[in-house]
């Protein structure tokens, strides 16, 4: 979505005929909507993107919590700094310190809530000392 596809005149374009199927709206709040759905869109790919880092991060054993955390939010920040950079090289985009603030932002809702409802699973082979399940115990 970084590139022209996710510019807002296509955006726009897309909405529109999606709420024409729902009500006739003035152009004007078209816009509003617009804006609204755009920035949702900022905050869900970011909070999911940092979920993505962290779960993989944890599936490593040599990271806890706040290794992956911290890892997950430098990785999404580097990402939010990418494709914002990027967008300012795309004609009918613009890069902006803002929307760089609400991905990171969205970043770190992502990882308040991950400490939260986070339930990390109990693996076998780091509890007994023994293979994982499925496989064979060395003898």
């Amino acid at each position: 979505m970084s590139g022209d596809w996710g510019s807002a005149r296509n955006t726009l374009g897309l909405l529109g005929w999606l709420l024409s199927w729902i009500s006739p709206l003035d152009p004007a709040h078209f816009q509003v909507i617009n804006f609204y759905c755009r920035k949702a869109g900022h905050v869900l790919a970011y909070g999911v993107l940092y979920f993505l880092w962290f779960r993989a991060f944890q599936g490593n054993p040599g990271y806890s919590m706040k290794k992956s955390a911290l890892w997950s939010l430098g990785l999404s920040l580097l990402m939010t700094l990418v494709d914002e950079g990027h967008q300012w090289f795309i004609g009918s985009r613009t890069g902006s310190l803002w929307d760089v603030g609400l991905d990171f932002s969205a970043s770190l809702l992502a990882a308040l809530l991950t400490a939260i409802f986070w339930q990390p699973r109990c693996r076998p082979e780091l509890v007994s000392g023994g293979s994982a399940p499925g496989g064979t115990a060395e003898e």
